[in-house]
């Protein structure tokens, strides 16, 4: 069994250091913890996650919008999905880096009918884009599609003819000389 030192410098706890962006959690449960040295120890709150064996401690900000979010009961926390990340926080008179966490947006529902979904418009059928290629109007007693509009049919006799000026007018006032 081969022993590494880094091993034993694991914290238990989540820091800023410890996440790249921002990251969803997903919370397991939360407890109270003795967080600190012996001299200075303190019962502080921390939550537990689903997706990764460390906690993260609660400082007051944080608490503040979980509470505010899930309500005061931390049973009711179970399950529910936040976003860490890391941001400058002030902490003893100076900028060091700190977690923070908010709440994802509720998700919306999708506005995107079912593929199989047909509409009706001014008494014309459509039926949405999908695997059957594009949208087709037909009209409402489905003989022919109402949007479509066939190109005009040109046959190999048709001459091009080369546009030319229009003919001058000599009685034409506008072709006068104009002297300043």
């Amino acid at each position: 069994m081969v022993l590494f030192a880094s091993d034993y410098d694991k914290s238990r706890f989540l820091k800023a250091g410890d996440l790249d962006g921002e990251r969803k959690f997903r919370i397991k449960t939360a407890t109270e913890e003795e967080i600190g040295t012996e001299a200075s120890k303190e019962k502080k709150l921390v939550v537990w996650f689903t997706n990764d064996d460390r906690g993260l401690v609660l400082n007051k900000t944080n608490n503040r919008v979980l509470r505010g979010e899930f309500g005061d009961d931390v049973a009711g926390w179970t399950g529910k999905i936040v976003i860490l990340f890391s941001m400058a926080v002030p902490f003893g008179g100076r900028m060091t880096p700190g977690l923070r966490v908010r709440i994802p947006p509720p998700k919306q529902a999708s506005t995107k009918p079912a593929s199989n979904t047909t509409f009706m418009s001014r008494g014309q059928e459509t039926r949405p884009l999908g695997s059957n290629g594009p949208v087709a109007a037909r009209s409402a007693n489905n003989k022919k599609p109402a949007n479509k509009k066939k190109p005009p049919v040109r046959d190999e006799l048709d001459e091009v003819i080369e546009s030319q000026p229009p003919p001058e007018d000599p009685d034409d006032e506008l072709n006068d000389d104009i002297d300043m």
